[in-house]
């Protein structure tokens, strides 16, 4: 758990740089969300092994979200920071914790994350503070950490085939938009498509990243 609490200590560096860049007190909003936890298909992974001199090749089976009984519409709750560096860019926090289901063929995988990410967020035009309800897109990039613990399983007599637990690094990007109602209320909406530096988040170790999206509303207070 040291590298998250290594991506605290940075964010909050983070956060303070930013306060100490402005003549001004820096409008911080505060939120919740709910978001949509989902795995994406990454195709099969042709591997190879030697054993004595003797080489071995076989297919790994990657699972995928909403692809069988054994899979949900998946929910995960959060909680969202952002602090506004000026009326274009902003830096925010995310926490996220839920539970993602997968499943291909004769296997399936219940996974149980928690997912810190700190981002940077680009508005394509001015988001002011004026009163007046307004939309803003943005697109943002963010890195952080994910924690999980995962089960796969047989789908013919629900077996286990194998468990894995793991913090690793991830990396994220989305498009969305802010729909500001009035000067203290404000809507978040954008899918975040995410790259987990493990592959063992499925319940499964192997070489290589596993990719998963996490479409996500939230409502923001601002203080």
């Amino acid at each position: 758990m040291n590298l998250i609490k290594h991506l605290i200590v940075l964010g909050i560096m983070i956060f303070a740089s930013a306060k100490a860049t402005h003549a001004q007190k820096p409008k911080v909003k505060i939120g919740i969300a709910v978001s949509h936890l989902y795995d994406l298909y990454e195709g099969p992974v042709e591997l190879t092994s030697t054993v004595g001199s003797i080489n071995y090749t076989s297919t790994d089976i990657d699972l995928k979200g909403l692809n069988g009984e054994y899979t949900k519409f998946d929910i995960g709750l959060g909680l969202l920071v952002e602090v506004a560096v000026n009326d274009r860019v902003s830096l925010t926090a995310a926490f996220t914790k839920g539970n993602m289901t997968s499943q291909f063929e004769n296997l399936y995988a219940t996974s149980d994350l928690s997912m810190l990410t700190m981002g940077y967020r680009r508005y394509f035009r001015p988001n002011s503070d004026k009163g007046k309800p307004h939309l803003s897109p943005y697109c943002e990039v963010g890195v952080g950490a994910t924690y999980f613990a995962a089960e796969r399983y047989f789908v013919q007599d629900q077996g286990l085939f194998s468990k894995t637990e793991k913090v690793a690094v991830n990396s994220s990007i989305s498009v969305g938009c802010l729909f500001s109602l009035n000067r203290k209320l404000s809507v978040t909406a954008a899918p975040n498509f995410i790259i987990n530096y493990s592959d063992a988040v499925d319940g499964y170790k192997n070489r290589g990243v596993d990719i998963m999206m996490s479409s996500t509303i939230g409502v923001l207070f601002s203080l």
